[in-house]
């Protein structure tokens, strides 16, 4: 890497976006991925998109998952660990066989209904228990496995238990590491990953960890609501963008 390459106008709206995707996966315990993998794939592809975002991904995983282990209620979140471990390949198949100009359309489509289901204030008031927990589990590791962004279908299922919010942050924070691993180990074993993605993942990991403490910081400062407010309109308006194109 050199001035002339690292200084470029892709890398530097890259690191916007990645410092954004920061801040969010800080403050929130997860959605890094549907801030930076749509936004990604359109700088480069989504196969690589997808990569860079949960390699980055585990240094968030390291300063977050250790501080919820003892506070998650596993029974919540185990069958959602084995549909991650077992169903992920499903998405993973299709994110590596299918066009790549497909998927990205296919990942804006799904942020795009995430983001305005989430701006609409719904949330899940069904039944609960290992039946419902594999199911959201399932669905969120199809839609993680082709797009990485499947982290708001388990967010919507855990934060309707009766638990407090410490433990419901702790069962979403250690749920988007899990995913986040499960999804980087099947797609490194799908292969076609560009070597560049080493030179990237150096370039923006320091952007990244300080965006996170940012963000794990800005918790206790911002009011939730705004902040995710605006997060949500900028997605609505970017995502509705790459769709136009």
């Amino acid at each position: 890497m050199t001035f002339e390459t690292v200084f470029v106008f892709p890398n530097l709206l890259a690191l916007v976006i990645i410092i954004a995707g920061g801040l969010v996966r800080g403050y929130a315990g997860f959605g890094s991925g549907l801030v930076m993998v749509p936004l990604l794939a359109f700088l480069w592809d989504p196969v690589n998109a997808i990569i860079l975002t949960l390699s980055l991904g585990l240094f968030a995983a390291i300063q977050m998952t250790y501080p919820a282990l003892k506070l998650a209620n596993w029974t919540d979140i185990a069958p959602m660990i084995f549909a991650a471990i077992f169903v992920t390949p499903i998405g993973t198949i299709l994110l590596i066989t299918l066009d790549p100009e497909l998927i990205k359309k296919i990942i804006a489509g799904i942020v795009l209904v995430i983001t305005i289901v989430s701006l609409a204030g719904w949330s899940y008031k069904g039944r609960t228990g290992t039946a419902p927990s594999l199911l959201a589990g399932c669905i969120s590791a199809i839609i993680d496995g082709i797009a990485a962004v499947g982290g708001p279908v388990y967010v919507i299922y855990l934060i309707s238990l009766p638990e407090k919010p410490q433990v419901q942050r702790a069962n979403i924070a250690i749920m988007t590491s899990v995913m986040g691993i499960t999804v980087l180990t099947y797609t490194l074993i799908a292969g076609d990953v560009d070597p560049k993605n080493i030179n990237r993942i150096i370039l923006y990991t320091i952007p990244y960890i300080l965006s996170v403490w940012f963000g794990m910081k800005l918790f206790s400062i911002m009011p939730g609501e705004i902040f995710k407010t605006i997060i949500l309109w900028l997605l609505l308006i970017i995502v509705s963008g790459i769709l136009i194109v």
